[in-house]
Formats: C-alpha cells, sequence, structure tokens
C-alpha cells in the first residue's frame, strides 16, 4: 500500500475498495443518517475535512477520493479519465457500501459525478446538496476567466506542460488554502503522471453542444430538475468559475429545491466556511 498523504496524527483513518482494477480510497467516519461527499478538481476528499469534523457526531459521513486524486489510483492517460467513467466507478462504490437514505454532497466537478451517480440508483438517496458545480449544459463559465483558458486548452502540449509538468492549476486552485494543506495535494499529485486527471478534467468541460460531455450532463440535469427530491443550493458570491445567478435559477427549476447564498468564500466554500455549511446541513437534514 502506498504510503499515506496524512499526517501521522491525522484523525481520520482511510478505507479502500477495488474497483474496475482501482484502489478506491475514502473516509467512512461517524453513525447515523448517511453524507456522501464527492469531491472535484484538483483537490481530494481532504478538501471535506473540515466539514467532516463539524458533522461526524450526529451523521455518518462518507468521503471519496475520485481515481487520479487523494490516496486513490492514478491511470496515468488523460484517456482513461471521462464523466461516464467516474460515474459507473462511483455507482459501483456505493453498490459495495450498500449506501442507503444517502444525503449527497457534490462541489465542482464532484456535482455531475455525485448527481450523475445518484440519478442512477434514487431510491438510494433522500436529499441532494448542490455546492458551486455545474448547473447548465452547455456550461457557461464567466468569459473574464474561461476564453483565454480556452485558448490555453487548444494549445495542447503548452498545457500539458503547465498543468502536468508544472503543476500550474493545482498550484493556483488551492492557494487559499493554508500551507500545510496545499502540501497534501502536492504529496497526492507529485509528479506529472499522477496530474492527468486534474489535466483531463478541464477538457471534460462541456462548453458546446458538441462536445463528448454535453449528452450525458444534460440527461443528468434533465433528471434532476424533474426529480421530486429535497435539495439545498449553496453557492457562495465570490467564486470565479460559477456565479450565484447560476445557483439560484438552478434551485428554481428544481422541484423541492431551495437556495442559501454564502457571502464571502471564493470557489471552495466548504474549505473555507465549514461551520456555516455544516450548520446549513444540519438544518435542512432536520427539516426537509
Amino acid at each position: 500500500m502506498a504510503d499515506s498523504i496524512y499526517p501521522f496524527d491525522f484523525p481520520f483513518q482511510p478505507h479502500f475498495v477495488e474497483i474496475d482494477g482501482l484502489r478506491i480510497a475514502y473516509f467512512d467516519e461517524g453513525q447515523g443518517k448517511t453524507i456522501f461527499m464527492v469531491h472535484g478538481n484538483p483537490v481530494a476528499g481532504f478538501v471535506y475535512v473540515r466539514l467532516m469534523h463539524l458533522l461526524v457526531s450526529d451523521f455518518r459521513c462518507v468521503v471519496v477520493d475520485l481515481p487520479g486524486f487523494g490516496m486513490s489510483d492514478k491511470p496515468e492517460l488523460e484517456s482513461d479519465y471521462s464523466l461516464e467513467g467516474y460515474i459507473s466507478i462511483l455507482s459501483e462504490f456505493v453498490q459495495i457500501l450498500d449506501l442507503q437514505d444517502v444525503a449527497v454532497v457534490g462541489h465542482d466537478w464532484g456535482g455531475p459525478i455525485g448527481f450523475g451517480t445518484a440519478v442512477t440508483d434514487p431510491q438510494r438517496y433522500s436529499h441532494l446538496i448542490i455546492l458551486n458545480t455545474m448547473t447548465e449544459a452547455p456550461m457557461k463559465i464567466m468569459p473574464i476567466y474561461w476564453l483565454p483558458f480556452h485558448v490555453l486548452l487548444r494549445m495542447r502540449r503548452l498545457f500539458a506542460y503547465l498543468v502536468k509538468e508544472r503543476n500550474l492549476f493545482q498550484k493556483l486552485g488551492v492557494a487559499i488554502m493554508e500551507p500545510a494543506d496545499q502540501e497534501l495535494y502536492f504529496r497526492a499529485n507529485h509528479n506529472a503522471a499522477a496530474r492527468a486527471a486534474i489535466a483531463a478534467f478541464p477538457r471534460l468541460i462541456p462548453h458546446n453542444n458538441r462536445h463528448p460531455s454535453y449528452p450525458v450532463l444534460k440527461q443528468i440535469l434533465k433528471k434532476l430538475e424533474s426529480w421530486e427530491i429535497p435539495a439545498l443550493v449553496l453557492f457562495s458570491d465570490h467564486d470565479s468559475v460559477f456565479t450565484v445567478d447560476q445557483g439560484e435559477r438552478f434551485a428554481r427549476r428544481l422541484v423541492n429545491g431551495r437556495f442559501q447564498l454564502i457571502a464571502g468564500p471564493k470557489h471552495f466554500l466548504q474549505y473555507e466556511r465549514p461551520a456555516e455549511i455544516a450548520a446549513a446541513i444540519r438544518s435542512f437534514l432536520q427539516n426537509f
């Protein structure tokens, strides 16, 4: 087994299952109603640890490291990663753990992946908790950020060099975090080969209706918008990727959606404001 990326006094013990030949790492702590948390790019399940600390006394918290991140295995080809592939692996993960009566939390790419998993087996799920994630297909990212990024994506060699060799995407992504927490992510994706998923995810963004991810995301959103499951949409007002307006519109499209603004945080609101997010989740699960 690979050396742990966590300090020796880390309070939560990682567990492992094998799916499709890949070792998948996860935390499973606490008892009670299950809260299943799915992360995005370029982090890992560790992004939810501050939130776990506040919820684990009353809930069972299951937090997965997606393939390519954290302590899970990391296929080295970008072509090994797809939205459909992640949903397939996560669906089997949920079946192996036999999770029931689940409140699923999705942030960033953890939204399409986590909620895409939920709509394939809806009887297992009771609540959706939606944090700064994709709510439209094609996905509209704020132009001031997306346009130069889109140009860079077309420069494949330069993009691969910056993201995989120089680790620029991850360094910028986690720059707001504490240095010790940044270092944990750098240890997990410690060389270019281990950064294939980080490089793959930007290419999976369905920025037009000809993109291979477009029909997958479109179908997920269609199913979510007709599902009567209670849903809490939490968006922050300083995110550089997703807008408050997108979150508000999505909450209105959901049958039982409700929106709550989290004022102040940037993209990783569960890391920056864990107490506020935990209180919102606790109230939501107790009242709906």
